[in-house]
């Protein structure tokens, strides 16, 4: 994994100065670990989840703590959660079901908590060895979370790749803060 020990202070501090000590943070498509590794090093309850068998098994044996195999579609927490991590995740899930995607997170977040999620800047939607990949522009990705009125941009960035590899990739973060709660039924 080129991912693991990439440096990832900038996009942590940005996040955890929004939180509350103790605070419950779900690690959403958690990879190799290493966001929940440092999340429950500060403190927080981390839930890690990622829909990939063998990144779970990776995860777990990294975190050495049990890590939940659960598909983007399959999250049917309710209310749970202070906040979301999403880094270099909900990329993966095809433009025309992240709507689905994003109600099922808010619903999962307790009411003021907050996301951060990523994704490569730009205006494709691909397939690169075997995954989807959803790239936004800042105006589209801003255009998208206007469209939920559970949701309030907090903060909206680029940033370049951490990886070494990478250094040509640009990352759009946004920090969003949840608003409004709603129950299953208003879906």
């Amino acid at each position: 994994m080129d991912t693991v020990d990439v440096d990832m202070t900038q996009l942590h501090s940005k996040f955890i100065k929004l939180l509350n000590p103790k605070d419950t943070i779900c690690d959403f498509g958690c990879g190799s670990g290493r966001d929940s590794k440092f999340f429950i090093s500060q403190g927080y309850t981390v839930m890690s989840i990622d829909g990939s068998p063998e990144m779970v098994s990776l995860a777990q044996n990294y975190l050495n703590e049990p890590v939940l195999c659960m598909k983007f579609n399959e999250l049917n927490f309710i209310n749970k959660f202070d906040a979301m991590w999403a880094c270099s995740s909900l990329l993966h899930v095809p433009k025309a079901n992240l709507p689905e995607i994003i109600d099922r997170i808010v619903i999962s977040l307790k009411n003021n908590a907050v996301i951060y999620t990523s994704f490569k800047e730009g205006k494709a939607e691909r397939e690169e060895n075997g995954r989807v990949f959803s790239d936004f522009t800042q105006d589209e990705l801003l255009s998208f979370v206007s469209g939920f009125d559970s949701l309030k941009p907090i903060e909206l960035w680029t940033s370049p790749d951490v990886r070494s590899s990478k250094k040509s990739t640009t990352w759009l973060n946004v920090l969003l803060r949840v608003t409004k709660k709603y129950s299953r039924g208003e879906i």
